[in-house]
């Protein structure tokens, strides 16, 4: 069966779709996908078909537990429509958002443009979504399944009102505490890095970003917060950053976000012009995995790190965890592969795990620098 859901997808559903506007199908998939959560059997039958378990992807961390280490990262759901269905499809947890405190339309269309040729996807929504009170709203009605942890990822409002920097903190701190008085969300994430809005990335600079995370951990909680990071920097410049993580005692660093640079030599295809936006997908890989294993080795022990970055393969989500990453995100490697993905990695890292000799992931983390199992 699970063969025969990848040439369905690949020869016939993945052509079909591409020969529409991506947006347009990212709304038709959302539209889907929480159609099938609300047909009676629709769910049982996701589950059947998509979702592996095996106890050996299981894994504990900061007392929230992870029945597997793949997660949906930010900017797919950007509206909190999928939590009901992302576990039968086999996700072990998954972003919500970018949330922000006001709601924004988005940017100006088009907002997504393919790469074939690299794999990757050119986006350019600048955080649009419905704004955190209807999230908070919407997220209370669903029957979530409270095995399935899920972070809700903060963001500023994309406005000219938040490029001032302290009105832009008291943005992110304002929306996170709605968030946390509503118990909204397992663990949250401050998205500092998406490069589509007003004002580009002000928090990208260790003086603004010290003022940020002082305001933010003054928010009373008790869940994990975790920083988005970029990935166009150099590491003396990243290192900066992560010290201001940890000097503010962040649980963890997700890296990271979409790779500004049109003019990669990972890049393919033509992208014209007139198409702007940061780019996901396998474009995004190489920087990824150097930063998470220059993290790990310095801050391994102070930080946990999710892996964000070209995970077409069990073999893409294996790498990063072995340079460092105790959990690993994705979105670009499902559109191009289909949703039966997901399973596919959790399967093959099983397989890998045992074929190196762990009786569990978590010894893999960081294995590059360790010789223990």
């Amino acid at each position: 069966m699970r063969k025969s859901l990848n040439v369905i997808y690949q020869y016939i559903l993945k052509p079909f779709f591409f020969l529409f506007d991506p947006e347009l199908v990212h709304d038709l998939i959302t539209f889907v996908g929480k159609t099938i959560a609300v047909i009676p059997g629709g769910q049982k039958l996701t589950r059947r078909f998509l979702r592996y378990e095996n106890p050996i992807l299981e894994q504990t961390i900061h007392g929230i537990h992870f029945t597997n280490p793949v997660g949906l990262s930010a900017g797919f759901d950007k509206d909190c429509n999928l939590p009901t269905i992302l576990p039968d499809v086999g996700f072990g947890f998954m972003q919500v958002g970018s949330v922000t405190l006001k709601p924004y339309t988005g940017n100006p269309k088009p907002r997504l443009f393919r790469l074939k040729k690299s794999l990757g996807i050119v986006v350019y929504y600048g955080l649009k979504n419905i704004g955190v009170d209807k999230i908070i709203e919407k997220f209370m009605k669903m029957n979530v399944d409270n095995q399935f942890p899920i972070s809700m990822s903060v963001a500023k409002t994309n406005s000219k009102d938040t490029c001032d920097t302290q009105q832009g903190i008291e943005d992110y701190t304002e929306c996170l505490e709605k968030l946390v008085i509503n118990d909204v969300g397992d663990f949250y994430t401050i998205n500092i890095s998406c490069p589509n809005t007003f004002g580009g990335e002000p928090f990208t600079t260790p003086v603004r970003l010290t003022k940020l995370l002082k305001s933010i951990s003054a928010v009373k909680t008790d869940k994990p917060i975790f920083v988005k990071m970029p990935i166009n920097m150099p590491w003396l410049d990243f290192k900066k950053l992560i010290e201001v993580c940890i000097k503010y005692r962040m649980t963890g660093v997700i890296i990271g976000n979409l790779n500004k640079d049109h003019k990669s030599s990972t890049i393919k295809d033509s992208i014209p012009e007139h198409i702007k936006g940061g780019i996901s997908g396998k474009p995004t890989e190489a920087l990824s995995n150097d930063l998470i294993a220059k993290t790990y080795l310095e801050y391994g022990s102070r930080l946990t790190i999710i892996g964000v970055g070209g995970i077409f393969s069990a073999q893409d989500a294996y790498e990063k965890i072995k340079r460092g990453a105790s959990l690993v995100q994705l979105i670009t490697g499902m559109i191009f592969m289909g949703p039966q993905l997901i399973g596919d990695i959790n399967r093959g890292l099983s397989k890998l795990l045992v074929a190196d000799g762990y009786t569990n992931i978590s010894q893999a983390v960081g294995s590059y620098y360790h010789s223990s199992k």
